[in-house]
């Protein structure tokens, strides 16, 4: 999906002749942290509320703030990971995205980023989530897929994440529901290491006993 796919109309921008405090109102109205500042079409950069305390002086116009190194936004036809990338690299409430001659064509809110997010990631979809701990050079993400869809599992999400200290990657795999137990043995079969299981069952049923018997089961 890409980012102008993504634009909500609902969070407007302001202009930069008008005050920090109207700027600073809007971010209150739209409970954000940031909000883009145009010069008619033209992009001029991101007002947060830090600068806005900073500057101090609420009647006077937004073009007093100096926007250096506050231009962060993302191109209309950016990639869904681009925006979640800047959201996570600037601490983002808030992304402007423009066309390559720096146009404002709208925003996307974190909200809306997390909510495109939990849907394209499979967290909405029942299923049990395991870890996996392996090491770099024992990586196949062709052998760990034919372990799930060889136990009538399906992969609905999958992660990684590089553990510096000890050349490890540690996999999030979500997968659906099917016969986890026997998707857990055949780990363990290869020498996988299972970190955390967690299984939607346990959490939604609440039920100790279900739990226990799990816990039981993968500990044979």
């Amino acid at each position: 999906m890409k980012a102008i796919e993504l634009i909500q109309n609902d969070i407007p921008p302001v202009r930069i002749n008008e005050t920090i405090e109207k700027a600073l109102n809007w971010m209150d109205e739209f409970k954000l942290n940031h909000i883009p500042v145009v010069n008619e079409t033209e992009y001029v950069g991101l007002l947060s509320d830090d600068m806005v305390y900073d500057y101090n002086h609420l009647k006077d116009s937004i073009s007093n703030i100096n926007f250096l190194g506050k231009q962060q936004s993302v191109l209309e036809n950016a990639h869904f990971f681009q925006v979640m990338s800047l959201i996570s690299s600037y601490k983002l409430s808030v992304v402007p995205v423009c066309d390559e001659q720096r146009n404002y064509k709208g925003s996307i809110s974190t909200k809306k980023l997390i909510n495109v997010f939990s849907k394209q990631s499979g967290f909405n979809s029942s299923g049990a989530i395991i870890t996996l701990l392996v090491n770099d050079f024992d990586y196949q993400l062709s052998q760990i897929a034919q372990i799930i869809e060889s136990n009538d599992a399906k992969i609905l999400s999958f992660y990684s994440e590089n553990l510096e200290s000890n050349n490890q990657l540690k996999l999030t795999i979500k997968i659906s529901d099917g016969k986890l137990g026997a998707v857990l043995q055949t780990f363990s079969r290869y020498d996988y290491t299972v970190q955390d299981v967690f299984s939607d069952d346990e959490i939604n049923n609440q039920s100790k006993q279900r739990y226990d018997h799990l816990m039981k089961y993968l500990n044979v």
